[in-house]
């Protein structure tokens, strides 16, 4: 039976929970168990990927006045609302035992999981197949603009993920490939966040864009801790796996806190 380490955290700041998922990432050894963590945001917090532009199309204002900060992940992908969903990461190395192929059959794979949970939810997913007419987007917003391998309901997109894939150098000067997966399911409508943040969004074309599990009708009757047990038991039936509940060690906790000022709050001036 495969094992994968389980770190189910505690709510944190922006800041923390990017250089957490980091000191995981650059620690990663080729002969280690899959590591992933489930966490949530000490307040709302807009994450924005690792080349976004911070440009005028986000009323840093708007931010201030919410007292949303702005952080900057190490993965890909778009503009994503946090404190208003359930957000993972996981950290694995790419063709280990765990992983049969590259990145691309990784996002496929770990979907197969993300797809059961929904399912079991009693919605109706659709995995996003490769599109090869798509038109670029121009759009801030990662729930507007679903890519392949994501999940669909009605229509709309219910979970954003994005990767990032690190040779890593260890102490016999053998490299692996690594790779750091960020995934979102929002729990709750955050649209009218959303066009507060972002002027440019129109309201009607989000809704057709982009779902939560409010408005797919599932959140609050089944509450955040039942829905995210739920969301770890889909993930270890689907993948035949043991979860090891280890929670971070003095020396990671450490860490952390010397990557901390890498992912400072972007709109403070």
């Amino acid at each position: 039976m495969r094992i994968w380490r389980l770190i189910e955290d505690i709510p944190r700041t922006g800041s923390f929970n990017m250089a957490a998922d980091q000191v995981l990432l650059e620690n990663y050894s080729q002969d280690a168990n899959p590591v992933f963590r489930i966490y949530d945001w000490e307040c709302t917090t807009l994450s924005l990927g690792r080349n976004e532009i911070l440009d005028d199309l986000i009323d840093l204002d708007v931010c201030g006045r919410l007292e949303i900060p702005i952080v900057r992940r190490s993965t890909g992908g778009k503009a994503v609302l946090h404190g208003f969903d359930l957000t993972y990461s996981i950290v694995g190395g790419v063709l280990d035992q765990h992983f049969s192929g590259g990145v691309l059959d990784n996002y496929r794979y770990l979907s197969k999981g993300f797809y059961a949970f929904f399912k079991k939810l009693g919605l109706n997913p659709v995995l996003k197949a490769i599109d090869r007419q798509k038109k670029k987007s121009y759009s801030h917003i990662c729930f507007a603009d679903p890519a392949i391998y994501e999940i669909l309901v009605e229509g709309r997109k219910i979970i954003g993920n994005a990767q990032r894939v690190r040779n890593l150098r260890s102490f016999n000067s053998s490299s692996c490939r690594v790779f750091l997966q960020h995934g979102s399911i929002p729990l709750k409508d955050s649209i009218p966040q959303i066009i507060q943040i972002f002027p440019h969004a129109a309201e009607d074309d989000l809704r057709r864009e982009m779902h939560s599990l409010e408005t797919a009708g599932v959140f609050p009757g089944l509450s955040q801790k039942k829905l995210k047990q739920m969301f770890l038991d889909c993930l270890q039936e689907t993948f035949q796996l043991k979860w090891e509940r280890q929670f971070w060690s003095v020396k990671e906790l450490e860490m952390i806190s010397e990557h901390e000022n890498s992912f400072q709050n972007l709109n403070i001036n």
